[in-house]
């Protein structure tokens, strides 16, 4: 059976769109067209160029965390040309290379509006859609300067519309819009949490939360006006963070586990309606 694609984002929550690929593997779904935002444009370009989900699990964990850095720019923590050199192994340069039709939003910054781009150039859009701002530099494209796509569609079930008529499966791996940060918790064991690597900085966090929350809300308001066919949303740990990449098993079995749930349900619905 075909059908559309919709990948959202989440940071590495976004490993559980390997599970979902996984699922749908197993029941012979293919994808004719995606749509992403994000962690879900990077998967979604990999499931496009036509890789599997094993060939995809191997190639996010060759790719080493540290090879993504370089120096940030334009009020930014870090650049976006490591991850640019990283997936242009794997990638084709333009997205008419690609095996299947991918759309892919970002926010043109200046103009304050939604940008989608099928067509032109690959990795610029990737790049843009995945820059949270503040933390990975925008990334130029022509005369725009892109940033994450999930501050305006992080889940882009309208933009598949316009590519496949097919029934769309949308993955939602968003953080939960009321994820508890604990701001009663003293410095000296945030400092631990830190060091450990299990905490954020105070300001990180509150940053990030920051973001989910009308991201959340807008995604809720365009399902509301645009729902698919079938939604997924994993059971993901509220803490499992954007960063959390050593996490990806969990992410990847929770994907797996609620495509399975949510296409078994879709099955009974439709055997209760005949």
């Amino acid at each position: 059976m075909k059908i559309g694609l919709v990948l959202g984002g989440g940071g590495a929550r976004g490993f559980a769109h390997i599970g979902v690929l996984k699922s749908l593997e197993k029941r012979d779904l293919e994808p004719v067209a995606i749509a992403g935002c994000s962690m879900g444009g990077l998967v979604g370009a990999l499931i496009a160029a036509e890789y599997d989900s094993k060939r995809i699990l191997e190639i996010v964990t060759e790719i080493k965390p540290w090879k993504l850095l370089d120096v940030g720019k334009m009020g930014a923590l870090i650049g976006g040309s490591g991850m640019a050199h990283a997936m242009g192994e794997y990638l084709p340069d333009t997205f008419e290379e690609l095996k299947i039709p991918l759309a892919v939003t970002a926010v043109d910054l200046q103009e304050g509006k939604l940008a989608v781009f099928t067509e032109g150039p690959l990795q610029p859009a990737l790049r843009g859609t995945s820059s949270i701002p503040g933390i990975i530099s925008p990334e130029q494209h022509g005369d725009r300067f892109l940033i994450d796509g999930g501050l305006l569609n992080n889940l882009p079930v309208d933009v598949i519309r316009s590519l496949t008529n097919a029934p769309v499966l949308a993955v939602d791996v968003a953080a939960p819009a009321n994820r508890h940060v604990p701001l009663d918790e003293s410095i000296m064991d945030r400092a631990k949490g830190i060091i450990k690597g299990k905490k954020r900085p105070l300001t990180f966090e509150l940053f990030m939360k920051a973001f989910d929350i009308p991201s959340a809300m807008l995604t809720e308001t365009r399902l509301a006006l645009n729902p698919p066919e079938v939604l997924v949303r994993p059971r993901l740990d509220p803490d499992l963070k954007t960063e959390d990449f050593k996490r990806y098993p969990e992410a990847i079995e929770a994907g797996f586990q609620a495509t399975e749930a949510a296409l078994d349900k879709a099955v009974s619905d439709l055997e209760a309606k005949e």
